[in-house]
């Protein structure tokens, strides 16, 4: 390590190559829905992603259809039929945007003696610590706004020159059209709830409501059921119950699968319903209540997510762009999404590790996400 300069470490490339490289915690919903900080942090992004160059503007809301192509007699004009109708919603893309000052001063105490030029491991360490801090920072914005579109909508408050993001109580609102019918107890097609009872009521038929959301979504979205998204205590509820459990058999656990994804976070699959993967998030973050930061579970008590498999034809994330120079007399380039950089400083003497993002969720789909009370 040592003989390599804070410039070389602190170059734009070599800070995009090491955090695509970062594997962050308590970013499994991002992660689910292929819009990770470590892909942003990429010039070639993967992944349902646009980019747009305005602030504002509109992404359209394009429902399936359930009909059958009209039949016609041979020899007759075709049948006409009228456009699909197209709805929209209005987006305004929000700006992250922060700098983190590091001193020459301090940076000295992390070199060898007769090193002015180079880092030691301890420089490096220090800088890569930093870089990690700032990307976890920007990661946690995504999976708010993961959390957020799950939910139906969030809010945020204008304080000062910051937007404070918070879930509900905001001065503006972020609506994603989620209907309300695929809230609470989930009366997705308008015939009855399909939660109807508790699932931490052991005799709740847990498995045959899972089945009923798998058929509504179908019906609404031409899409399945592929993922479950719940909390700790929910899932306990689940592997206890009594329907999930003799489905799975009295020799065997109630689960196929448990894999640890991080710590807070792990993933699992029913032996009953095997083709669901289940997400359990017990993680959350430090959002604006309207006075102060609050830690949030990024899922409510008792709150269940339900969702197909993601993917561009109902989900894509819009990242915007802005003109960034970096530093007094830097070089000046327009940059979509993420993109973290350095640039050196004086009085103190030393580089500042900025980064700037523009982004938000478009749910093309609205139908698509059920996001339920499973305690009723």
């Amino acid at each position: 390590m040592a003989g390599r300069s804070v410039q070389d470490v602190l170059g734009t490339l070599s800070i995009l190559d090491r955090i695509s490289q970062i594997d962050l915690p308590g970013t499994s919903l991002q992660r689910l829905l292929g819009w990770s900080i470590s892909s942003f942090a990429t010039p070639t992004v993967s992944g349902a992603v646009v980019d747009h160059d305005l602030r504002s503007g509109q992404y359209d809301i394009f429902d399936v259809t359930r009909k059958p192509a009209t039949g016609r007699v041979p020899g007759t004009a075709m049948s006409r039929q009228k456009p699909q109708k197209v709805g929209y919603v209005r987006f305004t893309i929000p700006r992250s945007a922060e700098v983190i000052p590091l001193t020459d001063e301090d940076m000295r105490q992390r070199r060898g003696i007769g090193e002015n030029l180079g880092l030691t491991r301890n420089g490096m360490s220090y800088i890569e610590e930093q870089e990690m801090y700032l990307a976890q920072r920007f990661a946690n914005i995504i999976e708010f706004q993961a959390a957020a579109m799950l939910r139906g909508s969030y809010t945020f408050d204008q304080n000062g020159d910051d937007l404070e993001h918070r879930f509900t109580g905001g001065e503006v609102t972020v609506d994603f059209q989620v209907p309300s019918g695929n809230k609470d107890q989930l009366n997705m097609l308008g015939a009855g709830d399909i939660i109807g009872a508790s699932w931490a009521t052991a005799s709740t038929d847990i498995p045959l409501h899972l089945i009923n959301i798998n058929a509504a979504m179908i019906q609404l979205t031409g899409q399945g059921l592929a993922h479950v998204i719940c909390r700790g205590q929910t899932w306990n509820n689940v592997i206890n119950n009594t329907a999930v459990k003799a489905q799975a058999g009295t020799s065997s656990t109630p689960f196929e699968t448990i894999n640890r994804v991080s710590a807070g976070e792990f993933t699992a699959r029913l032996r009953a319903l095997p083709w669901i993967t289940w997400h359990i998030v017990d993680y959350g973050l430090e959002v604006w209540d309207g006075s102060s930061h609050t830690f949030t579970r990024l899922l409510e008590d008792d709150h269940v997510s339900f969702l197909p498999e993601p993917n561009s034809s109902w989900l894509e994330y819009i990242r915007g762009g802005e003109d960034v120079t970096e530093g007094e007399n830097g070089p000046k380039s327009f940059q979509y999404g993420f993109y973290p950089f350095a640039y050196n400083t004086f009085d103190p003497s030393g580089v500042a590790l900025a980064a700037v993002f523009n982004g938000i969720p478009s749910l093309k789909r609205p139908k698509a996400i059920a996001y339920g009370d499973v305690t009723p």
